[in-house]
């Protein structure tokens, strides 16, 4: 192992996108701040309730992917290290995150129908609820950043040493830091985000108590950066022409994770009606009942929840089309739709009481949170090799294919 060295072609490759992709990124920020300007000058109450939901799926999505990099280092998985840059890459764009996140800020009365007559104190203290929603956002934000940066250490110091098998002090002491940040990155992530869930969803609507939604909250928004990282994989192996390193093997590994958390959120789904049906709390479902028995809502709960599990259940049941990459990007899209869906049916469904929701307005703004994401994720990609070609389970996976069965 001593004697490897990663091939040149390999250690310089970067994550560039074409001129058409970046256009077409700006195109998406220029038709976001176009919306964002006609819901200013005509429905205030539209505008910030899908700035919201738009929002918290973006961030939600970006921060798991980092998240994802996390679990895959701690458990050693070998086969995942092929895409650990590119989930990791997302904390990139966090930090345009916490400046999104300040809009939010001054927008509380639009969003928080209750502003004026505080109520469930002191947890929705006016300054206690905005204060800790901002500091958890600024808080993942610099430490997905901080995770970001050990990982590229290497790379950024150009270490000709860390490519080789034996490897060097400097890659070394990178991994030996990373071993202990991941544990806090992903516990970090589970906790806060159900924090965040409590504060941005089920606080919406004073009178909803809902026991299994912090768990359901991060969970979808980790089942939904599972779909990110599979479709990212799924675009950087055509871009990049490595369809030898993201092998058909890399890609039934990421859909495996996807379709088993596929499951599990169909499963917290149930639950939260289970729970609450069990515990005989009628004035706490009043939510539930809006999403499962009144329309339009349930017809859009069912189509969150048939995008979400019942097409990448009846899919990811296949072994084959979890090796083709033009299905796994396929289940991929379908998941993230249903996790857009999703988060704006948990924003509306509290707030909204004038028909139809303004679905087609939320789909327009977030062009504009997807080409400023973009833009970012791409401008880090460009900076530091698209493989972590200075890690020592990325050397193992270069020269090892794992037994298959």
């Amino acid at each position: 192992m001593s004697t490897f060295v990663v091939p040149a072609q390999i250690a310089e490759l970067r994550g560039t996108a074409p001129p058409r992709i970046r256009a077409l990124l700006w195109v998406l920020v220029i038709i976001g701040l176009v919306t964002f300007v006609w819901l200013w000058l005509t429905d205030h109450r539209a505008l910030w309730l899908s700035y919201l939901a738009d929002f918290i799926f973006f961030t939600g999505v970006a921060q798991a992917a980092v998240v994802w990099s996390a679990v895959t280092r701690g458990c050693n998985g070998r086969w995942a290290r092929p895409l650990q840059r590119m989930a990791e890459g997302m904390a990139a764009v966090l930090p345009l995150s916490v400046l999104l996140f300040i809009p939010i800020l001054f927008a509380h009365r639009t969003i928080y129908s209750w502003w004026d007559h505080p109520v469930k104190l002191p947890w929705l203290n006016h300054w206690f609820l905005l204060g800790r929603d901002f500091g958890i956002v600024i808080f993942l934000a610099w430490l997905s950043v901080h995770y970001l940066r050990v990982s590229t250490r290497p790379d950024v110091r150009r270490d000709a040493e860390a490519l080789t098998g034996a490897g060097s002090p400097g890659a070394l002491r990178a991994q030996k830091t990373l071993s202990r940040l991941w544990v806090v990155l992903v516990f970090a992530f589970c906790y806060l985000y159900s924090v965040l869930g409590q504060d941005l969803n089920v606080s919406l609507y004073i009178g909803w108590y809902d026991y299994i939604y912090p768990w359901f909250f991060f969970i979808s928004n980790w089942y939904g950066g599972c779909a990110l990282v599979t479709l990212l994989a799924v675009m950087w192996r055509r871009r990049l022409g490595a369809r030898e390193i993201i092998s058909a093997d890399v890609l039934h590994d990421a859909a495996e994770i996807k379709f088993a958390f596929a499951i599990f959120w169909a499963y917290l789904f149930w639950t939260q009606f289970m729970v609450l049906w069990y515990a005989n709390k009628q004035d706490d479902i009043h939510i539930l009942i809006r999403l499962s028995q009144q329309h339009p809502w349930v017809t859009l709960s069912w189509v969150a929840l048939s995008l979400g599990f019942f097409l990448p259940f009846g899919f990811g049941l296949s072994r084959s089309y979890k090796r083709r990459a033009p299905t796994v990007a396929y289940m991929a899209c379908l998941t993230l739709g249903a996790m857009w869906l999703q988060q704006n049916l948990m924003v509306f469904v509290s707030t909204w009481y004038q028909g139809f929701p303004p679905l087609i307005a939320s789909a327009l703004l977030s062009c504009g949170f997807l080409g400023a994401y973009g833009l970012c994720y791409l401008w880090a990609m460009r900076r530091v090799p698209i493989f972590p070609v200075r890690d020592p389970l990325m050397h193992e996976a270069l020269v090892w294919q794992p037994m298959r069965h």
